[in-house]
């Protein structure tokens, strides 16, 4: 009952009972001992030569009608659900039909079809073959009622998988056939064989399309529901009797199939470790083996392998440059970026920005029809058209992504098997790769039995074992803990120095940017507003998102004034006496003077920031003309927070709302955003309207002061920045 609530016992239980009581009653009718005459009886009414013969063959001809619902099905069931065509709707409620048509209706469908007259059958006679009231005019009734029972199943089961682990495979190598066989149809085995149950079971009982089409000749048509249907008028007791092995056959075949190991229920995989369990000394929190990270400028010279392990031979694939054109307007992406060489491009963007859209399109992930326009060139070769497979990249997401019917060992060694290595080579390259990434220890588990950063391990020696010439990293430590995700940051470090491969990384973590990345590219709304060396986007930023990843203000807009800057006074927050205290008081306003600098004297500049009628002044380091687009970028240490209406003529002064407050270090963040209204409306405490389009900006406060100026959501404050403070670049 966890989670539900009480009343559903009563339906479910009126349910069960519907079902369970007529057979009870049924079964309560067989007559097991003899009648006083020594006729009659159970034993006698089952083992009859008509009941045997019956018997036996409605089981021959629904294991055979099973097989081909499942030769059938299959094939149905993964076109309806992985691909799209016109009139698909249509398809599949036609191939859902003979679930709702009466099956009597079926057989005469399938007479007409395959009959003597038939559309079929009359050409079939010709060549002397006769289908209609024949055994295999049985399988093929039973076949058209059951067909639809695996293909609905199937297809639910293939609905809910994730794709992306077929995409993995793809990118690895394999072809379609053997991401078929080795990825797709053991994740879906469960909802195969339930739905091969079902099909079972229906041409098991099927009784109307099966006497119309077949008749009933006893050992050629007459299946057991006929028998009994013969039975009923001639001898009730065996009609009872036959209808009572008929439920015991199909309870326990439906029961042994659906068993625990079979369709991965309690039971079905090991235990997995139990927690608290010892960890090795110098193991990590996911129990991988301690990696020294090495931060030092990346050598093209590779490393040597770990110790004791035999060096994977390497194929003479130098770093290839990695062009790509992609426009896919259904999701607003609109991108030209070319990467040099064994160079590392960072992408980051706010979510929807268009990111993993690029990465799809670099490794063929995307229909040819969302795809309006697209060049992808690795090296010299046009990859455009190219399958995923021969592409010769490899993929790494968010999740792991193994295949979880393979042992650690065999999902690193999938890439190499799909591309034809040996079994044994590519085994122990396996393991070489896993050595490299330290979990080696792990090549016997099972994959399900990982945790999150030894899942991840494995994940990156699976892609790098096929030696690929181009890496695509899509946020691969985004769902990690920080330990873990330092651990594995640790091992594609280590990789890209031991050979180095062009990478496109997807991230939203500064670190990933720092210790992996030659280069930044900043996303927004599908297109590129930002690509630079690290150091350059990190120190000078003209994008809001790679502001804030480098943990600084920036306000973009128009130059609307050049102009030298004059002393200005502006009141900050002091701690003299009068200020602020127990009792609440607004912070004490203290003068203070900044002199022009005079290096920048003639480079004075004012932004009118888009979109608002928020102006912003500041310093610049070389010469801007008015009219020109820019970004000023001030750091939050350097803002200033008062309650009251700031004194003199502050540069940089903005009423804000408070929109949350917090932890930096040591120090409190206050994020607020610049707020419409007069200053008296603010001052009288009026609610102010903020749009989501207004300047997001943000201060670093000692806690103390924090809650000596109540700094709370929804506060109406002053946020005030010195122009000397505020750099202006060009954009």
């Amino acid at each position: 009952m966890r989670g539900l609530p009480r009343w559903v016992l009563a339906p479910a239980l009126l349910g069960a009972l519907f079902v369970v009581v007529p057979v009870a009653a049924m079964v309560a009718r067989v007559e097991l001992a003899p009648g006083p005459d020594g006729t009659g009886g159970f034993w006698a009414l089952v083992t009859s030569p008509a009941a045997l013969d019956a018997l036996g063959l409605s089981l021959r001809t629904a294991l055979v009608a099973t097989l081909c619902c499942v030769l059938l099905g299959t094939p149905m069931a993964l076109v309806l659900a992985r691909t799209t065509f016109p009139g698909q709707r249509v398809a599949r409620a036609l191939v859902l039909l003979p679930l709702v048509l009466p099956p009597v209706v079926g057989g005469i469908a399938l007479l007409h079809t395959f009959g003597r007259r038939g559309l079929i059958g009359q050409h079939l006679e010709v060549l002397g073959i006769e289908i209609a009231f024949t055994t295999t005019a049985v399988v093929l009734a039973q076949t058209f009622v059951a067909l639809p029972f695996l293909v609905l199943s199937l297809e639910g089961a293939l609905r809910t998988q994730d794709t992306r682990l077929e995409d993995v495979a793809a990118t690895l190598g394999a072809r379609p056939t053997t991401v078929l066989r080795r990825v797709t149809l053991p994740r879906v085995l469960p909802g195969l064989l339930s739905g091969a149950v079902l099909a079972f079971a229906r041409a098991l009982g099927e009784f109307g399309a099966t006497i119309t089409f077949a008749g009933a000749l006893q050992g050629v048509t007459q299946t057991l529901p006929l028998e009994i249907y013969l039975q009923r008028s001639a001898d009730p007791d065996a009609a009872v009797a036959l209808s009572f092995v008929l439920v015991v056959v199909a309870v326990l075949i439906t029961a042994a199939v659906h068993g625990p190991r079979v369709l991965g229920g309690p039971g079905a995989r090991p235990t997995r470790p139990r927690r608290g369990a010892p960890v090795a000394s110098g193991a990590l929190p996911d129990g991988g083996g301690v990696v020294q990270e090495d931060v030092s400028p990346r050598s093209g010279a590779d490393r040597a392998a770990a110790p004791g392990v035999e060096p994977t031979p390497r194929a003479d694939t130098a770093p290839a440059a990695l062009a790509v054109r992609a426009v896919v307007p259904e999701r607003g992406l609109d991108v030209d970026l070319a990467l040099a060489p064994g160079e590392v491009v960072a992408v980051l963007g706010e979510n929807g920005a268009g990111k993993s859209t690029l990465v799809q399109v670099v490794a063929g992930l995307l229909l040819p029809g969302d795809v309006h326009d697209a060049r992808v060139a690795v090296g010299d070769d046009d990859v455009t058209r190219v399958a995923p497979r021969r592409r010769r990249l490899a993929w790494l997401s968010q999740r792991p992504l193994l295949f979880e019917n393979l042992s650690v060992e065999d999902n690193v060694a999938f890439g190499l098997r799909a591309r034809g290595v040996p079994r044994a080579r590519a085994r122990r390259d396996a393991r070489s790769a896993l050595a490299r990434v330290g979990a080696a220890d792990l090549a016997p588990r099972r994959s399900t039995d990982l945790s999150g950063g030894q899942a991840q391990r494995v994940a990156i020696a699976r892609a790098l074992v096929t030696d690929p010439r181009v890496l695509l990293l899509d946020e691969p430590l985004a769902s990690l803990d920080v330990g873990v995700a330092q651990h594995v940051r640790s091992v594609l470090h280590h990789a890209q120095r031991e050979q180095p491969r062009t990478t496109l990384l997807v991230t939203h973590d500064l670190l990933d940017v720092l210790l992996l990345a030659d280069r930044v590219v900043v996303l927004d709304a599908g297109r590129v507003v930002e690509d630079g060396p690290v150091d350059q986007v990190l120190t000078r930023p003209r994008s809001r998102f790679a502001a804030r990843l480098a943990g600084v203000n920036l306000l973009a807009g128009t130059v609307v004034h050049v102009a030298v800057p004059e002393p200005v006074t502006v009141g900050s927050i002091g701690t003299e006496q009068g200020g602020p205290g127990p009792g609440g008081a607004d912070a004490a306003l203290v003068p203070t003077e900044a002199a022009p600098d005079e290096e920048a004297a003639a480079r004075e500049a004012t932004l009118a920031v888009d979109g608002t009628e928020v102006r912003v002044r500041g310093t610049a380091g070389e010469p801007l003309a008015v009219g020109t687009g820019a970004v000023a970028v001030f750091e939050p240490r350097t803002v200033a927070v008062h309650r009251a209406t700031p004194e003199g003529s502050p540069r940089n002064a903005y009423r804000v709302v408070v929109t949350s407050v917090e932890p930096h270090g040591p120090l409190l963040r206050v994020w607020g955003r610049v707020a419409t209204g007069s200053p008296g409306d603010l001052a009288a405490g009026a609610t102010t309207a903020v749009g989501h389009d207004a300047p997001h900006l943000a201060a670093d406060l000692t806690p103390r002061a924090v809650a000596e100026l109540r700094l709370t959501p929804s506060e109406h404050v002053w946020f005030v920045v010195k122009a000397a403070e505020v750099r202006v670049h060009p954009r």
